[in-house]
């Protein structure tokens, strides 16, 4: 059975679709035998519109189905670029949850019972959640065996790791007692400056880091202009080589 892994932080602007869809494409890449599920939750598509191109899915072949009780088939597991990666879009239409779910009384376990039938066909389904702490990300974390929160060093980023982790364990106490945060990724990061001296044992008393930390490059956002991931489009890059450290350390945890 594959392990899931959520890619959350209620913070935009701190790499996390960026993480989604690197981590997805290092790992396809890295184990060609292997099958990876990309889901995108975000009503922005940002991931949706980098990996699956020019592709614009139907709202019913979105993973806004599976918050409406409907089972996975094929057209919500759409082919990517890479012949062993594949993914299920967003749309528009998930802003819309909150309200489609506030009276339900399985409103939080939507994506966990749909993912239950198709999670045996993929070694590893990466979880690219909204940039809040809403139903939807509720639902990736009762979902998700795991946690990645990619963050910025900054005051900010302090307070709001202390609400992932007081949600986090809030979601373990009623409903994912094996939920784990895997850890924090610290993204466009520069170990020189004073401030990421300073605040980074801070972090580290909140929860643990990965080894690796990402540095800041515009490359990013020209691959992504390009439609591209890192790997492909510039493979010896520092930011690259980061990626593909990372990816080492999230398969060591998985148990690739």
């Amino acid at each position: 059975m594959g392990k899931i892994i959520s890619i959350i932080n209620q913070k935009g602007g701190v790499a996390k679709t960026t993480t989604a869809i690197e981590l997805s494409a290092g790992i396809a890449r890295k184990y060609p035998e292997k099958k990876i599920l990309l889901i995108d939750l975000d009503a922005q598509k940002n991931a949706t519109g980098v990996v699956l191109h020019n592709i614009k899915p139907d709202k019913d072949e979105t993973v806004f189905s599976f918050f409406q009780g409907k089972k996975p088939d094929s057209r919500h597991i759409k082919a990517t670029y890479l012949n062993n990666l594949f993914m299920t879009a967003a749309c528009i239409e998930l802003v819309e949850i909150e309200s489609l779910l506030s009276s339900s009384l399985d409103g939080f376990f939507r994506l966990s019972e749909a993912l239950k039938a198709i999670e045996k066909e993929f070694a590893c389904i990466i979880i690219d959640c909204p940039p809040s702490l809403s139903v939807v990300t509720i639902n990736a974390m009762v979902a998700s065996d795991f946690l990645i929160i990619p963050l910025q060093i900054s005051k900010f980023s302090l307070d709001g790791i202390q609400s992932i982790v007081d949600s986090v364990q809030t979601v373990q106490k009623r409903y994912n007692a094996n939920l784990k945060i895997m850890g924090g990724l610290l993204t466009m990061f520069d170990e020189r400056t004073s401030i990421s001296q300073a605040m980074t044992p801070q972090i580290k008393k909140l929860l643990p880091l990965f080894n690796v930390s990402i540095p800041k490059s515009v490359i990013v956002e020209e691959a992504h202009l390009l439609k591209k991931d890192l790997f492909d489009y510039a493979a010896n890059h520092k930011v690259t080589k980061a990626y593909e450290d990372f990816c080492e350390e999230v398969s060591s945890a998985v148990g690739f």
